[in-house]
């Protein structure tokens, strides 16, 4: 299976070397600097203005990709993991609540009809659609990138991180990432919005805030295991 991305600058030099994925540690700082100012900032103070803290990130995963990635990690080295973790997710989003299951239902209606068409196709004799069975560089919307790891006979990974957080921070996480992952990289139509600090930082510290979040989220992936979810976990 080949993919080949390349990522934001920053992101990208983490793995390049062993060093470059060591300075991970060093971008922390621009986490605890969002957080702190989430937390305790007097601006934030009106809950009807701030929200309450219900809000999260979710990334979906696509396993042809991640492998088992916690499985199968005791086998690599420490920057194989990482590259793995990081060309596997499709999407990123903010949420609350069940949001992300929202585009696992859209997908599963898309995804039935499909099935539906193919197999009255089959009846009349004609062609089945092909099943892909290599990961292609083509820019599918969320949905479509569901239902075609569906058809090749896998589950999406829907993981959920940083649990617990304000909708303003969450917003900012969720434009971090993109921005480290990069917009083409993804199934996201748009880049995300920053509120706080980050406001004022340069793009190399925004990307730095998404690359120590990515590093977060993928302790919290090999630390939780991959669950798949098919179309008929939903019904």
């Amino acid at each position: 299976m080949c993919l080949k991305r390349k990522f934001s600058m920053e992101l990208q030099r983490t793995i390049s070397s062993t060093k470059g994925f060591q300075c991970i540690r060093k971008y922390e700082k621009f986490e605890s600097l969002s957080t702190k100012y989430f937390n305790s900032s007097p601006n934030l103070s009106n809950k009807k203005k701030r929200g309450l803290k219900q809000c999260y990130l979710y990334f979906l995963i696509d396993p042809r990709i991640s492998r088992n990635l916690p499985v199968s990690a005791k086998g690599l080295n420490e920057l194989e993991i990482w590259q793995q973790f990081l060309n596997s997710i499709f999407y990123v989003g903010k949420a609350k609540s069940t949001r992300p299951y929202s585009h696992l239902y859209n997908a599963m209606k898309k995804y039935n009809k499909q099935v539906t068409i193919a197999e009255e196709s089959d009846d009349k004799g004609g062609l089945l659609n092909p099943i892909v069975t290599d990961i292609q560089m083509i820019k599918y919307g969320k949905v479509d990138h569901i239902v075609d790891i569906w058809r090749n006979g896998f589950g999406v990974v829907n993981l959920h991180v940083f649990h617990n957080i304000l909708p303003y921070e969450a917003y900012t996480r969720e434009a971090a990432v993109i921005d480290a992952i990069s917009l083409p990289n993804l199934t996201n139509q748009k880049r995300g919005v920053y509120y706080g600090p980050s406001r004022k930082w340069t793009a190399k510290g925004r990307k730095s805030l998404g690359i120590a979040l990515l590093y977060r989220a993928m302790k919290i992936f090999l630390s939780e295991g991959e669950i798949q979810l098919y179309p008929f976990d939903l019904a």
